[in-house]
C-alpha cells in the first residue's frame, strides 16, 4: 500500500497547484489590503474600546506578504521542473 506522501504527481500538476495557491493567496491579500486601507468610520469619542492606530495596521498587514513572498520563493525552488 502506498502511503499519499510517496506519490510523485507529474510537474504540470504540481505547478498548475503552485500557481493556484499564489493565486488564491494574492487575491485573498488584495481584498485584506482593501480592508485596511478604507477609512474606518469615526468612532464616538466616548467610546471605552481604543482606536487603532492606523500605521500598527498597516504593518500588520503588509508583514505577513513578505512572509508569503518567502514561502512561494522557497516552495517555487522546491517544484520538480
Amino acid at each position: 500500500m502506498t502511503s499519499v506522501l510517496s506519490v510523485t504527481l507529474p510537474p504540470t500538476v504540481t505547478t498548475a497547484l503552485f500557481w493556484s495557491a499564489v493565486v488564491a493567496c494574492a487575491i485573498a491579500q488584495v481584498f485584506i489590503l482593501r480592508a485596511v486601507f478604507r477609512t474606518l468610520p469615526k468612532l464616538p469619542t466616548s467610546s471605552q474600546v481604543p482606536t487603532p492606530h492606523r500605521l500598527t495596521e498597516i504593518v500588520w498587514v503588509v508583514l505577513p506578504v513578505g512572509g508569503l513572498l518567502a514561502v512561494f520563493v522557497g516552495a517555487w525552488r522546491a517544484l520538480p521542473l
